[in-house]
């Protein structure tokens, strides 16, 4: 794997412009958005979006697409978009041009340049084929975050974990031209509306969001890397901030918005973390107070609350419905957590193999729709257990009554559309009924239907938005009520970015 600072701005834009650095949403197969960032890509070259538009972007709502997705079954809930592909192209073009690619990595190396402060949540590329981008992600957490934290606990003896409360939704666009160039640079008026990769990167976040200069969009590579743009600027003003202070005997790891922060003195370790919770503050952003906690014992606190329930309690099941019972009982502690997220994969890769006949379907069949309600992060996977369920009940009446069950309980949560999206999945071939609300579950049942508002754009560019398929509609024809090989495979090699 290589690091997205190690890459050349080809590189770099190859990587951007892959679908899925485009979506980090593991949505069913039969969506791709590969061919319509292709289609634009190739519309753009040597030109700027602005050649192509007919007014600006900001005078319309729902340019980018909007899914809200709950969290935990109950009201918390994550806002996702699908940022209109036009805007997200130009965005990659721009940021990969040679010489603002160079000025972006140079800045990067002024960000890292305290070794006491290690960032490891930048995009991570792979450089063989038959390895994916999101899979060393995950293994980075492992090897550079929560090993890396095992480690540490050789040299020092206390540690604070904090987090941002809602930082992608919190992020002030004008901020990033702060980070680039520097706040004092940025704020002069003669640099104010200059062509400068800063205020590029602002005006392209401000274009997709109606105008608003709060909150950038979650679900994208490109603009997990814009926000580490943002956190590295954090990590360099906390760095001058204890140099001026002649702190030097600390330690802290960032992964995106979640710092861990090891001294060996208790004191030290909440004086940094009152100086960082201060330089968030001036940057619009905040310190998550319910989420702050202190240790002096960082064997326990270098692994997350879920995985030590998890080693502490797992059992070896007997049979399914014990199995399911146990991560029934893990996600009723821990919902929506990583480990629930990996259980499920396993469970799932078992059943695959799974000759065993099972008498109770209906009961696995409910449980399972338990554990997807409680832990929207496991849905894709839970689907897919809930078609091999499916597909061993022979009576289509009682099928069609099961399904019909689950969509209820699937729709009594707020806050549902990717649920409601995989849940369209599993009903494809079991009946026509059902009807969605959804515009993605629209989309695969009418190609007509629109995604993005595209009304700012000229004939031209509007065309390619308007009629290159986002949907492979041959798939959708060949799916079989148990998801197809090709579909576990891939639901078992990917965790979710949920």
């Amino acid at each position: 794997m290589k690091n997205i600072l190690e890459v050349s701005s080809h590189e770099a834009k190859i990587f951007f412009l892959k679908k899925e650095s485009y979506s980090r949403l593991e949505l069913p197969h039969y969506f791709n958005f590969q061919l319509i960032i292709n289609k634009i890509d190739e519309k753009l070259i040597n030109s700027d979006l602005k050649d192509f538009r007919s007014s600006s972007p900001r005078e319309f709502e729902n340019v980018n697409y909007k899914l809200i997705t709950n969290k935990d079954g109950k009201y918390a809930w994550r806002p996702f978009q699908l940022i209109h592909p036009a805007i997200y192209v130009n965005l990659v073009n721009r940021i990969t041009d040679e010489g603002n690619w160079k000025f972006i990595i140079d800045r990067f190396k002024i960000f890292r340049n305290n070794k006491n402060i290690e960032c490891h949540s930048l995009p991570l590329i792979s450089i063989t084929i038959d390895k994916d981008d999101k899979r060393g992600q995950i293994l980075s957490w492992w090897q550079l975050i929560e090993q890396r934290s095992l480690h540490l606990s050789l040299e020092y003896k206390y540690t604070v974990h904090t987090d941002i409360t809602d930082c992608y939704g919190s992020i002030y666009t004008h901020s990033i031209p702060w980070a680039l160039h520097t706040k004092e640079e940025a704020k002069k008026r003669v640099n104010r509306n200059s062509g400068s990769i800063g205020n590029i990167i602002d005006n392209h976040l401000q274009d997709m969001s109606y105008g608003q200069t709060n909150g950038i969009p979650q679900g994208s590579a490109l603009m997990d890397f814009i926000a580490e743009i943002l956190l590295g600027y954090v990590d360099l003003l906390l760095s001058e901030k204890l140099k001026s202070l002649k702190i030097e005997e600390y330690k802290i790891l960032r992964y995106r918005d979640d710092y861990r922060i090891f001294t060996n003195n208790s004191l030290l370790a909440e004086e940094i973390s009152k100086y960082l919770a201060e330089i968030l503050s001036g940057l619009g952003l905040k310190i998550n107070a319910e989420k702050t906690q202190s240790s002096n014992d960082l064997i326990k606190s270098a692994i997350k609350s879920d995985k030590k329930y998890w080693i502490l309690n797992k059992r070896i099941a007997g049979n399914k419905q014990k199995w399911l019972l146990q991560l029934y009982f893990l996600s009723e502690n821990y919902p929506n957590s990583g480990t629930i997220d990996t259980e499920m994969r396993e469970f799932l890769k078992v059943l695959q193999k799974s000759k065993r006949t099972d008498y109770d379907v209906i009961t696995l069949v409910s449980l399972t729709t338990q554990i997807a309600i409680k832990n929207p992060r496991v849905v894709p996977t839970a689907i897919a257990i809930l078609s091999i369920f499916l597909s061993k009940i022979k009576d289509g009446s009682d099928k069609k009554i099961i399904i019909k069950n689950i969509k209820k309980s699937f729709t009594s949560i707020p806050n549902s559309s990717l649920i409601m999206i995989w849940f369209q999945r599993l009903y494809l071939t079991i009946g026509k009924t059902i009807t969605f609300e959804e515009l993605l579950c629209k989309k695969v049942i009418n190609k007509n239907v629109e995604i993005w508002n595209s009304e700012w754009l000229d004939g031209s560019l509007k065309k390619i938005i308007d009629h290159t398929e986002i949907v492979d509609y041959r798939k959708v024809i060949k799916s079989k009520e148990k998801l197809l090989k090709i579909e576990l495979k891939f639901i078992t090699r990917n965790s979710n970015d949920y």
